[in-house]
């Protein structure tokens, strides 16, 4: 009986164990296979920022096929161009004839020249796209007409100037737009043409403005919308102390150029403004240095 006992004993006791036993490598697998899952989180989170890149380049789609006109946008835009062209022939004729200042004269007569022609080749575009055009001004431009039609003199110049300013960068932005978005190739082709024409005319009053007013912080706007001398240095002059890039030189001190050339004792590393940053031998008594403002 008591061995019987012992041996019922010694057998819970092994079963006990075993469950044990297998009760921890189920706990080590468990942990083990955690620990995996989070060795691989990097991974997930790259498959994330992989799909998270995917998304912003979709949205970045959506946004650009957002920005491209409908049909009834591009008729509307062709409408709107044709009577900014009337009023800008109406407008420049009635300039030419009243204005007492020539450079404002020529300026208009070539203004009527050149929209006269472009509202030509735009009702070309019009025919083809179906669009039917009046001779007539929009409401908002006649009254404008109106307005100016009750100046004279220097006041007249004046307004013209400001309007040409203002309607022509308004005009560089609008075209260069459709021209990137529009879907039709026609109204495209045709702005591709004018820009150019709008551009040069922006110019063109920017020098009447400077010559007749005294003005020049409309030529500041149109390089910066043609993106000519925009850039330090690339109009052959830089400012002094600076070089074409913005990089200080220092006068007298290590005969250093803008772009850092050694200077040699008994020369003086003078640049010519505007150049590219060469330097001009020039006996200057022993001493070496160079003159503020040279540059690329």
């Amino acid at each position: 009986m008591i061995n019987r006992v012992i041996a019922a004993t010694a057998a819970l006791g092994l079963a006990l164990g075993v469950a044990s036993s297998v009760s921890a490598q189920s706990e080590a697998q468990r942990a083990t296979g955690s620990g995996t899952q989070e060795r691989n989180t990097p991974g997930a989170t790259g498959q994330g920022q992989s799909q998270g890149q995917s998304t912003a380049g979709v949205g970045q789609r959506d946004r650009m096929s957002q920005q491209r006109p409908t049909q009834q946008e591009e008729q509307d835009f062709i409408k709107h161009a044709s009577s900014g062209n009337n009023f800008e022939i109406q407008l420049s004729q009635f300039v030419e004839q009243r204005s007492q200042d020539q450079q404002v004269k020529q300026l208009a007569q070539k203004l009527v020249q050149d929209h006269q022609q472009a509202e030509q080749q735009l009702r070309q575009v019009a025919q083809q796209m179906s669009v039917t055009l009046e001779n007539g001004l929009m409401p908002a431009q006649q009254a404008k007409l109106q307005e100016f039609q009750k100046k004279q003199g220097a006041e007249l110049d004046r307004a013209y100037i400001f309007c040409n300013v203002g309607d022509h960068h308004k005009d560089i932005m609008e075209y260069r737009w459709a021209s990137q978005n529009a879907q039709s190739s026609q109204l495209k082709q045709y702005c591709e043409q004018t820009l150019p024409h709008l551009q040069d005319h922006l110019r063109q009053v920017d020098q009447v403005a400077s010559a007749v007013l005294g003005i020049n912080e409309a030529q500041t706007a149109s390089e910066r919308i043609m993106g000519e001398h925009g850039q330090s240095g690339t109009s052959g002059s830089t400012t002094p102390g600076s070089s074409g890039l913005g990089s200080q030189g220092t006068s007298g001190t290590s005969g250093q150029s803008g772009q850092g050339n050694q200077g040699t004792s008994g020369s003086s590393g003078q640049s010519t403004p505007g150049s590219s940053g060469q330097s001009t031998p020039r006996s200057t008594g022993g001493t070496s240095g160079t003159t503020p403002g040279s540059g690329r």
